[in-house]
């Protein structure tokens, strides 16, 4: 299979850039992303905690929507509990149509209990309000004239249904860390780890598809996600990789440190890089070592979907830029299909 390329990026603050320079260097990475050929940008949501230095990620996609034409642009995931669910239909349908459907919706509750807690929202509501605001928003993008609903967190009687998505009936959903359940809604989900357990993901994944979920008029899609760095040598992206993998763990478990709770499955593997290496949460080296694992991706990982996040932890905007072109040129530019911009 010839392999599509994504991005994910959660927008760490490295901690030595100002503000508007870090979202104008991530911003044309996206444009940089298109020209290569990538399919997708996927852009995650966390508040209050250095982890995330976007927080409005409506804001960010329609900023990189305007200066993109065929990339697709991919939450994962908007957080469903912070939203006023009828405002958050609105803005969907928005960012669709400037998109002129482009837009990937990832929903989820998000794994984080201090930012709930930060925001006012009751961490034991996160599944049930979840579920209410997907199901609220997916109805109103199917409605016509007059909406009402009745649920345990919210009840509309008769709102004017004004906008609506590009995408019909409604854009692509992705539903990450659970599998089982994002097979069977039908929509879209990621896998992580070593590219035995992608393999097995991928296969369990398309077992359990169910096209007749609230996502199933789309394809199916999983894709394999890694951290990457690119460097000239094996030894300069191990260097960069161990400092980075640092920083990465201090800013994804600051608030749980507040709260002295441990990260649900803590993506940063107890802040432990070789384990994460081992496990291949991670993946640097020289641009022949990173093809090489992409080419064992292609053969082994049972989908053609492999995703990098190439700006986290403490990497400064050189590190980001020279990590991404040398992943561009040496290991996009030989396996890669060019982008077409199509779900």
């Amino acid at each position: 299979m010839t392999l599509r390329f994504g991005v994910f990026d959660q927008l760490e603050h490295p901690g030595n850039s100002p503000l508007h320079e870090l979202y104008r260097d991530r911003i044309q990475l996206a444009v940089r992303a298109e020209e290569a050929g990538f399919w997708g940008w996927h852009k995650s949501e966390h508040h209050l905690i250095p982890l995330d230095a976007a927080p409005s990620i409506n804001l960010f996609l329609a900023s990189v929507i305007e200066r993109t034409s065929r990339l697709r642009v991919c939450s994962l995931v908007h957080l469903f509990p912070f939203y006023h669910p009828l405002r958050l239909f609105e803005e969907l349908c928005m960012l669709d149509q400037l998109s002129e459907g482009r837009l990937e919706i990832g929903f989820g509750k998000g794994i984080s209990i201090p930012e709930h807690l930060l925001w006012g929202l009751d961490p034991d509501d996160g599944d049930d309000a979840t579920n209410e605001a997907l199901d609220i928003v997916l109805k109103a993008m199917t409605t016509k004239g007059l909406f009402s609903y009745e649920g345990r967190f919210h009840h509309y009687d008769d709102v004017p249904i004004e906008v609506g998505p590009y995408q019909q009936p409604s854009p692509p959903l992705w539903r990450p860390g659970t599998l089982e359940t994002a097979a069977r809604m039908g929509v879209r989900t990621m896998a992580g780890g070593p590219l035995a357990g992608i393999a097995a993901a991928s296969a369990r994944y398309r077992e359990l598809f169910d096209a007749s979920g609230p996502g199933g008029h789309h394809e199916p899609m999983i894709g394999g996600i890694r951290r990457i760095i690119v460097a000239p040598t094996d030894a300069e992206a191990d260097a960069i990789g161990r400092r980075s993998w640092a920083a990465f763990t201090d800013h994804l478990t600051t608030l749980f440190r507040r709260y002295q709770l441990a990260p649900p499955g803590d993506p940063t593997l107890g802040g432990d890089y070789d384990l994460a290496k081992s496990v291949q949460a991670v993946v640097v080296g020289s641009p022949s070592t990173v093809l090489e694992h992409c080419r064992q991706f292609e053969a082994e990982a049972g989908t053609d979907y492999f995703v990098g996040g190439f700006g986290w932890g403490d990497l400064d905007r050189y590190e980001v830029a020279r990590s991404f072109d040398l992943f561009a040129e040496h290991v996009v530019q030989p396996l890669g299909a060019v982008a077409s911009g199509v779900a």
